[in-house]
């Protein structure tokens, strides 16, 4: 019994951790001026969510795509313990992630199940691997580019940047097609079509 109520400390320890993702912001916004909306969770949610669409787009299987999901919310976990290094402090610093997500996963019967996970992810040899890595590019990206909707000249910068930089060493088409896509349009393009283009506009809604 005792086992049993350390095990469970320690899961609600896990989603302690997880939780303070919500209240970290990835350390790139101090060079981007006042940006405040990308956090460490939200950006694992992206690539969980990217990551899956590209898998399918690869036709890759549905349970695919859910260890792909698995893999994108999970991947930065360990930076609840290292905190987040950008483009910048990676050249003068060294973290030990392993350590950290070991560390986070001990004492959890299912924790071997997700460490397993973390590896495929890091290794980058199988197929969903290398998609998630795709989509953290992608959610990256993704930022850049509204930011630069915003007006952000210093987001514009690494997203023109990032297109030739970054986009070429990107493992799967799909990735490449989806960046493509995002390039030809504008972060209000989905609502605006289908909502206004397609239907008409409610004018209802528009005039109270």
């Amino acid at each position: 019994m005792k086992k049993q109520m350390s095990e469970n400390k320690k899961i609600m320890y896990l989603i302690q951790q997880a939780g303070t993702l919500m209240m970290t912001n990835r350390s790139h916004i101090r060079n981007l001026g006042n940006v405040a909306f990308d956090t460490l969770a939200s950006h694992s949610f992206h690539v969980g969510i990217i990551a899956y669409c590209i898998v399918r787009m690869e036709k890759l299987s549905h349970i695919d795509g859910m260890q792909a999901i698995t893999m994108g919310i999970f991947h930065d976990l360990a930076e609840a313990r290292t905190g987040d290094n950008d483009f910048v402090t990676k050249n003068y610093t060294v973290m030990d992630e392993y350590k950290a997500i070991k560390d986070q996963f001990s004492g959890i019967d299912f924790g071997k199940d997700l460490m397993r996970e973390i590896d495929e992810y890091e290794k980058r040899t199988s197929k969903v691997s290398k998609c998630v890595k795709d989509a953290d590019c992608i959610a990256q990206m993704f930022m850049e580019w509204s930011l630069s909707w915003q007006g952000n000249k210093l987001a514009e910068k690494w997203f023109k940047g990032d297109l030739i930089h970054r986009v070429p060493y990107l493992k799967t088409k799909s990735a490449k097609k989806i960046i493509e896509l995002i390039k030809k349009s504008d972060p209000q393009e989905w609502w605006w079509n289908e909502l206004v283009n397609k239907k008409g506009p409610n004018l209802k809604h528009l005039n109270g």
